[in-house]
């Protein structure tokens, strides 16, 4: 019978994937649920596309982003602003309207920047969504 010999390669393996993990959902697990929340977002500006314009729909998708990404940071004067968490502009978001079959597209493009912990560096991610939604009048 063997006596038991310590931290073999796998177990050093499987440990090391587990950390790898943690270090992972720790650094961009933030990041990819505020992408989880913009797609709601998106989602609930294509439903309102029934009865409002575009310009509409716009400023609906920018007041949620505000409200729910504003973080205040400090400036260079050292006053209390604030900005969003991601890197959004007008133009990121486009909107496309088809007649037959009536149908809405939305994309919104943004970049979000995150600092890798223990390593010092900093990464940019860019995240495209999409929401669409049928118009066809419910024929009841």
């Amino acid at each position: 019978m063997r006596s038991h010999r310590g931290l073999t390669w796998v177990s050093f393996l499987l440990l090391a994937i587990v950390a790898g993990a943690f270090y992972w959902l720790f650094t961009f697990g933030e990041v990819y649920w505020d992408n989880f929340e913009v797609t709601g977002v998106l989602r609930q500006a294509a439903a309102r596309c029934y009865n409002t314009d575009d310009e509409h729909v716009k400023a609906f998708v920018f007041g949620k982003l505000h409200d729910i990404f504003d973080v205040e940071v400090e400036d260079r004067s050292g006053r209390r602003v604030k900005v969003l968490k991601i890197d959004v502009a007008e133009d990121d978001l486009h909107i496309e309207r088809n007649q037959v079959p009536a149908w809405v597209h939305i994309w919104l493009a943004y970049n979000r920047t995150v600092k890798l912990p223990l390593v010092g560096y900093t990464r940019t991610l860019r995240f495209d969504n999409y929401a669409e939604q049928d118009l066809t009048p419910v024929k009841w």
